[in-house]
C-alpha cells in the first residue's frame, strides 16, 4: 500500500490545487492521500470531488499551527476531522487572521530595513489560500533580494534569522483538543525538525493520538525512533512527504515510504472513530 499523509495545497502554501494533487497522486499510484493544508481546509471539497472519481482514498485533514508558552512552534497535523465542524471552523478563521497579520508585520520589517517587498505581492502569490512564510519568501525572489526561496528562509524570515516573526496562534494542547473535537486524530508533525522531543510524553497526556515519525526530513535513525517512541508510548504512526509543489524544495510527492503496517492501524483508527 502506498500513502502520502502530509500534502499541501494552493489552499495554503502549496503551488497546486487539490485536484492537481489528486491527479498526481493516481498517476503515482498512490492508494491514500491526506492534503493537510497550514490551517485550512478549504481545499477538502475540491480534492473529494476530484477524488471520487478514482480509486484513491482521500483522508480529511489538517495541519494546525501552535506555538508553546516559550515561543516554540509545533504543528500539529489533524485526520479524519470534519471540515464542517462550526469550532473548528472558527478557530481556522482565527488562525488566518494571525497569519495574516504575521506576514504583514513581515513584510512592514523588511522594508524598513531595505528589503521593500509589496504586501499586495504576497497577497497575490498566496492566490486566496492562507497566508505563510512561503508566500513571503516567493515575493523575496520575485523583488530581487534572494535567489531561491531557501536562501530567502535562511536570510530573512527563518527561525532565528532578522525578520522572523513569531506566531501569535493557540498552544499545542489547544490545537489537539480542537482536532479530537472535530472527530480527528491528533499527530505530531516532523518532531525531528521542530525537535519537540521533549514535548512528546506531555502531548501524549492531553490527547496526541501519534507521531509523524516518516517525513522527508527524518533520517532512517530518526524514522527508527521515532516508530519506536510511538510504540512505546501506544500512539500511531504516521508519515508523508510535506510536498508543496513540484519547484518547491522538499520531497517529491509520495516519496516518502511508509509501512503498510502503519497506514493499515491509521485507517482503522479513523474507521473507529
Amino acid at each position: 500500500m502506498r500513502a502520502d499523509l502530509h500534502v499541501h495545497s494552493t489552499a495554503s502554501d502549496g503551488t497546486l490545487t487539490p485536484s492537481e494533487l489528486v491527479e498526481v497522486a493516481t498517476a503515482r499510484q498512490l492508494d491514500v492521500l491526506a492534503i493537510a493544508d497550514h490551517d485550512s481546509v478549504e481545499g477538502l471539497t475540491e480534492a473529494r470531488t476530484a477524488a471520487s472519481h478514482t480509486a484513491l482514498k482521500l483522508i480529511p485533514a489538517v495541519e494546525l499551527s501552535s506555538v508553546t508558552d516559550s515561543g516554540r512552534d509545533v504543528h500539529i497535523l489533524g485526520y479524519f476531522i470534519d471540515p464542517e465542524d462550526e469550532s473548528l471552523l472558527l478557530a481556522l478563521e482565527s488562525l488566518r487572521h494571525a497569519r495574516f497579520r504575521r506576514a504583514e508585520t513581515m513584510v512592514s520589517v523588511l522594508g524598513a530595513a531595505g528589503y521593500p517587498v509589496p504586501f499586495e505581492e504576497v497577497l497575490a502569490i498566496s492566490a486566496g489560500g492562507a497566508v505563510g512564510r512561503s508566500h513571503v519568501a516567493r515575493a523575496l525572489v520575485s523583488a530581487g533580494h534572494a535567489e531561491t526561496v531557501t536562501e530567502a528562509f535562511e536570510r530573512f524570515i527563518g527561525r532565528g534569522r532578522p525578520f522572523y516573526v513569531t506566531k501569535d496562534v493557540t498552544s499545542p494542547a489547544e490545537a489537539i483538543a480542537r482536532i479530537r473535537d472535530a472527530g480527528g486524530i491528533a499527530v505530531v508533525a516532523h518532531p525531528g525538525v521542530s525537535k519537540v522531543d521533549d514535548l512528546l510524553v506531555g502531548l501524549v497526556e492531553v490527547g496526541l493520538g501519534g507521531i509523524e515519525a516518516y517525513h522527508a526530513d527524518h533520517s532512517p535513525e530518526q524514522r527508527a525512533r521515532y516508530s519506536e517512541l510511538a510504540r512505546s508510548l501506544g500512539v500511531l504512526v504516521s508519515g508523508g512527504s510535506d510536498f508543496h509543489g513540484p519547484d518547491a524544495p522538499n520531497a517529491g510527492l509520495g516519496s516518502v515510504r511508509i509501512p503498510d503496517a502503519a497506514i493499515d492501524a491509521l485507517l482503522r483508527a479513523g474507521a473507529e472513530l
